[in-house]
């Protein structure tokens, strides 16, 4: 009855406008007509000792930014600033496995101007300088890279562009010109060459450097153009330019045959279960000659004991330009068949996995530590939360309906308690951390969702981060849940803004796990839209907290009085970063910023008389309590 009736307060339902949502799929803002002003950047104090030498070459296989990271080796970084996003799952069909891409974010992942209307120069991509001294235009210096409009992601429109800058050396702050640009109409699936002549002796210099920029909507992930394969060189006929190597194309995710992830005490109650039987890889032939004779395997390494498996057989003829899977035995029932070994650990453990095939690459020894394309790494983590999704939002995922539902099935291979969610609220287009929403699980009724598990009136709301791209958010539930089985976990909206929970487009579970419902009275039904939505459900599974990587949730505060006619005073252990009071309806009534104080006092004098929700957030987690004004 609770339910129904806060349900019945969050407003009736309007079926004509109410529809699951896949933005920017048929997304399209229409452009500012004015630029922003140029932003400066500074470079990262990271250019190391003197100009690079050519051949100045990278295929973002791995690191090659600027970082504080020891264990980077500093011939791997090709750049001075950090703006451009490097991943594995934007393109589509990328040359090689990883790519840079550049879209309205900024390094920290967040938007550039989290305004619907803000467009102008967004990322850069800028190489450490580099020694041309001495060449000139008979020596046919070339930068060559490939670049796709889109991909996974969001398509640039026709007035987005990807331009290419020269720095005459010595020139000054302003010696930076355009030498190269595309529009953004372009087919989204396709990589295209460009060959950019460096034949002026204004740029024939020792301290040459270039630099990729875009020009985008700048609130959120949006605009995406994926850069691959970048080289300067000399000597380069673009009529006649091969590039001898064979490379992977995607990276690979798991293991498990359902799961990228889930918890360690649940996978080791039977563990034959959730291996894959086999699984393929994509490689590519890059070059205008055969290749022939092509092993592989795989490898898994926990904690230095490292377990190889090569394939008994080679991939025999790789004809041009050809894109080939390359199959592996898993857990299929042959001799060899693999388990991750469930005695390492009673609680916990990841598992390091690669997938690997013959070193034949570009300019192979001459690549000054770049890692080359033949090998493929991930990390297999088990520890208290299932995932479905790979971590990485291609795209974003929401309702537009106040009162709907979003709800996605998780097989709970034993009893345990639930205790929260993991999600990812993607920026995009606005800004929507003053709305709420309250968390849900429910019983498998069908194959649908069933009854609500539990009753959580605590409001949530969306929250952003500066510290990468991707980053989760902790939500708890009101009160731990015990469940097993199959279980539906999602959550309820309070309004109807479009919350955009991040989407990955390179896994699919949405089809046969994910069910949304658009306000009271309407019914369930299953999600149309591909990939999965990045909702991730987080157990006890033998652990005494819960931690992401952001924050531990283990701070507390002390509220007096409380019930009160006036005043609250918080005080914490921890410095308090900000304070948010919500009323019953889940409506934000109060938000402030604090400079680390530990204790402050809250002013609710004219507040009405009731309950109220407040959510403290501190240097070591998130605190959430209820106040009583009287």
């Amino acid at each position: 009855m609770k339910s129904f009736l806060l349900i019945l307060l969050l407003g009736t339902v309007l079926f004509c406008q109410a529809q699951e949502q896949e933005l920017p799929l048929m997304y399209s803002v229409e452009k500012a007509l004015h630029y922003e002003k140029e932003r400066s950047f500074t470079p990262k104090e990271n250019r190391g000792n003197g100009a690079l030498q050519i051949p100045f070459f990278d295929d973002f296989s791995t690191y090659s930014l600027p970082t504080d990271n020891p264990d980077v080796p500093e011939d791997l970084r090709r750049w001075e600033d950090d703006f451009a996003h490097l991943n594995q799952n934007m393109a589509v069909l990328p040359p090689t496995v990883g790519v840079a891409t550049l879209d309205g974010l900024d390094e920290t992942g967040y938007p550039y101007q989290f305004s619907a209307d803000s467009y102008g120069l967004a990322d850069v991509l800028t190489s450490r300088p580099i020694d041309l001294g001495g060449l000139t235009a008979d020596n046919s210096v070339y930068l060559h890279f490939r670049y796709q409009c889109g991909g996974f992601g969001n398509a640039p429109d026709e007035q987005d562009s990807l331009l290419v800058e020269f720095l005459a050396p010595g020139g000054g702050p302003d010696a930076w010109f355009q030498v190269w640009s595309v529009p953004g109409d372009l087919d989204p699936e396709v990589f295209n060459d460009a060959f950019i002549p460096v034949d002026d002796p204004l740029y024939l210099q020792d301290g040459f450097q270039f630099r990729f920029r875009n020009y985008s909507t700048l609130s959120g992930n949006l605009d995406h153009w994926n850069i691959d394969y970048v080289f300067l060189n000399n000597n380069i006929d673009p009529e006649n330019f091969d590039v001898v190597e064979i490379a992977f194309v995607y990276p690979e995710l798991t293991l498990l045959n359902t799961y990228v992830s889930m918890p360690w005490t649940h996978f080791i109650v039977n563990p034959e279960v959730h291996m894959l039987e086999t699984t393929n890889t994509l490689s590519r032939n890059l070059s205008t000659s055969q290749a022939d004779n092509i092993f592989s395997g795989f490898k898994v390494d926990y904690e230095g004991d490292v377990q190889d498996f090569p394939n008994g057989f080679q991939t025999v003829i790789v004809n041009p330009f050809e894109v080939f899977e390359v199959p592996y035995f898993v857990n299929d029932g042959t001799t060899e068949d693999f388990v991750y070994d469930t005695s390492v650990n009673d609680t916990c453990a990841i598992f390091d996995v690669s997938f690997y095939q013959n070193s034949i690459g570009i300019l192979e020894g001459e690549k000054l530590g770049v890692v080359d394309n033949d090998s493929i790494v991930f990390q297999q983590v088990f520890t208290n939360y299932y995932a479905l999704d790979d971590g990485s939002a291609e795209r974003a995922y929401s309702l537009n309906e106040t009162g709907a539902k979003v709800a996605m099935r998780f097989n709970v291979e034993v009893e345990d308690t639930l205790l929260g969610l993991f999600i990812h609220f993607t920026p995009f287009q606005n800004d929507v951390s003053d709305e709420t929403f309250l968390l849900r699980a429910w019983t498998n009724d069908g194959g649908q969702p069933g009854s609500e598990i539990g009753e959580n009136f605590n409001f949530h709301s969306p929250q952003y981060f500066n510290d990468g791209y991707n980053v989760f958010a902790y939500y708890e539930y009101d009160d731990p849940l015990v469940v097993s089985g199959n279980t539906f976990v999602g959550f309820i909206q309070n309004s109807g803004a479009q919350l955009n929970v991040g989407l990955d487009k390179n896994t699919n579970n949405n089809s046969s796990r994910l069910y949304y419902q658009l306000g009271l009275g309407a019914s369930w039904q299953s999600s149309g839209i591909q990939g999965t939505v990045m909702i991730r459900p987080v157990f006890s599974s033998g652990k005494s907290f819960v931690w992401n990587g952001i924050e531990e949730l283990s701070s507390s505060a002390n509220i007096y009085p409380n019930p009160s006619q006036a005043n609250f005073t918080i005080e914490s252990e921890e410095a308090i970063k900000s304070l948010e009071v919500m009323n019953v309806f889940g409506q934000k009534i109060h938000q402030e910023v604090l400079n680390g104080e530990q204790t402050c006092r809250l002013d609710a004098s004219l507040w009405a008389e009731g309950s109220y929700f407040i959510v403290i957030r501190t240097s070591k987690g998130v605190i959430r309590e209820k106040l009583i004004k009287q």
